[in-house]
């Protein structure tokens, strides 16, 4: 390397750190490449000036270059995009949709987020969802023994039961205070029993329709109180059919944590002063929530008796409507779920207060069903591409609150949901969750629950930028499957930080939030 210009190492490094600060700023030099500058210092502590200065120069040309590519790219596939929604014969990929009339702009039309699209339905809603429920049929040979795994007081006197039994059957428990039964599912049960008194002598029956199969099964049940019957945020009642419920969910079932005017009034302004601003960002991004109900909504029918439903308007109701007038597009998972509640697949957890991935897999159906129509390419994978594999699975939170399992006694029949089809480079050799028979909260990955960015060069998708809760853990990898670049704020950090988006030039900002995280909605 030849020394023309030689200055102290100290006053250099300076230098160089300063302008590539500039840099960083005006032309995306980042700061490890101004690290890399300050480390071609010579062993003699001199170092070529104009050589440095040409490789910074050619560094921000390549990053300018880099990033008009990707517009271009990006612009390219937008006008794409509306091509194939205004002119039927275009022969684009899309051509299952129904086209919309022929648009005859003025000026070349742009897709800001302020440009209307047409709302074009799935051809086949039959194609995305799973087939009906069908009952279990139980087998003879079935030789699971029944078994009490433990017991704990929910709401009251009346109390939870966990237990397993052939796949198929129906368990009664008859007690001094009454007879209580349920349907296993998978060979696994949650019971719902009266129980004054923490011990409770009972007698079970098994039976497979309405005909007994066996001897009855006396048992001395020990009912454990919870350590945790006292927090609102994780006592759990247990409801009918083996589901379980927060008590948190109560407020919003009940109807008794609705917005004030001035709440509601904040909460509009705020959300109208983001969605104007974020309509001026890049080229336009759009504001989304995708909220998610409670299984108390959607399964009302379940809901001890003890528990009144409230009437009239819901805090739900207040939110979607506040925030459909400050003009942010809401995604309400209610319809489809309680179109889907009897599905093959369930929506949610029994014994664990998440959706399942099926759950996930139907809001995300509506969800790129809403932006397929600005982004065809995003059109939502059908069922059948995925494998929706049953098995057990432990940790669920609901046994852990209510101090029965701490992890490997109780096991829920359930299934998880992988993808069968070429999988864009972010999501090769990506596991979900640390441990094998748990599709639980504690067994996410950090790559789930931390803050990260995935890309996945596809410009014809959108970028996206994600708040979220708990419950995105099993809807990350499809947000990421049908995105460019899907930015992830660390799970439960919501705090709208207005220049980080802008840097992150995404096309949406989507909010993932379960029904009790509302609040966090409101408040931030």
């Amino acid at each position: 390397m030849k020394h023309n210009h030689r200055i102290p190492a100290l006053i250099l490094a300076a230098v160089l750190l300063l302008s590539s600060l500039a840099a960083c700023k005006k032309s995306g030099i980042s700061l490890n490449q101004a690290s890399a500058l300050m480390n071609e210092l010579d062993s003699s502590g001199a170092i070529d000036i104009e050589a440095v200065k040409a490789e910074q120069e050619a560094a921000a040309a390549e990053a300018a270059a880099k990033k008009a590519e990707e517009e271009a790219a990006k612009a390219a596939a937008r006008e794409a995009a509306k091509s194939a929604l205004n002119n039927p014969s275009s022969g684009s990929s899309s051509s299952t949709k129904t086209p919309a009339e022929p648009a005859q702009p003025a000026e070349p039309v742009t897709l800001k987020v302020d440009t209307p699209v047409e709302a074009v339905p799935l051809a086949d809603p039959g194609l995305y969802s799973a087939p009906p429920f069908t009952p279990e049929v139980y087998d003879p040979a079935d030789t699971r023994a029944f078994r009490i795994l433990g017991a704990a007081y929910s709401d009251g006197d009346w109390a939870v039961v966990y237990g397993e039994c052939p796949i198929g059957l129906h368990v009664t428990a008859k007690t001094a205070d009454g007879e209580y039964g349920v349907q296993s599912e998978g060979g696994c049960f949650a019971l719902r029993l009266y129980s004054p008194k923490a011990h409770a002598n009972a007698e079970f029956t098994l039976s497979y329709n309405g005909e007994t199969i066996g001897d009855p099964i006396p048992a001395d049940i020990s009912i454990g109180l919870s350590s945790f019957e006292d927090d609102p945020s994780w006592d759990v009642w247990i409801g009918y059919e083996n589901q379980g419920f927060y008590q948190k969910m109560i407020p919003d079932y009940t109807h008794t944590n609705l917005m004030s005017d001035s709440v509601k009034e904040n909460l509009r302004s705020r959300v109208a002063s983001r969605v104007e601003k974020l309509n001026q960002t890049g080229d336009g991004c759009e504001l989304i929530y995708l909220l998610i109900p409670a299984s108390m909504t959607v399964y009302p029918e379940l809901v001890p008796d003890t528990v009144k439903q409230g009437e009239g308007e819901s805090r739900f109701d207040q939110l979607k409507s506040v925030l459909t007038e400050a003009g942010a597009t809401v995604i309400d998972a209610r319809e489809s779920f309680a179109e889907h509640k009897n599905d093959a697949l369930p929506l949610y957890f029994d014994y664990d207060s998440h959706w399942t991935d099926y759950g996930a897999y139907i809001a995300y159906v509506q969800l790129y069903d809403y932006i397929s129509d600005r982004y065809p390419e995003a059109k939502p994978r059908q069922f059948s591409e995925f494998s929706w594999d049953w098995d057990y699975f432990t940790r669920g939170d609901m046994p852990y609150y209510f101090d029965v399992d701490r992890g490997g006694l109780v096991y829920e029949h359930n299934f998880i949901r992988n993808m069968t089809f070429e999988l864009p480079k972010p999501l090769q050799n990506f596991k979900r969750f640390k441990v094998d028979d748990s599709i639980t909260y504690s067994a996410y990955v950090p790559e789930v629950s931390e803050g990260r960015t995935y890309e996945s060069n596809r410009p014809e998708l959108p970028d996206i930028y994600v708040f979220r809760n708990s419950y995105s853990a099993a809807i990350f990898d499809l947000l990421i499957e049908r995105s460019d670049r899907a930015v992830f704020n660390t799970m439960f950090t919501y705090t709208y930080n207005y220049a980080q988006i802008k840097s992150a030039d995404p096309d949406y900002v989507i909010y993932c939030l379960s029904e009790w995280d509302f609040n966090y909605i409101i408040d931030n």
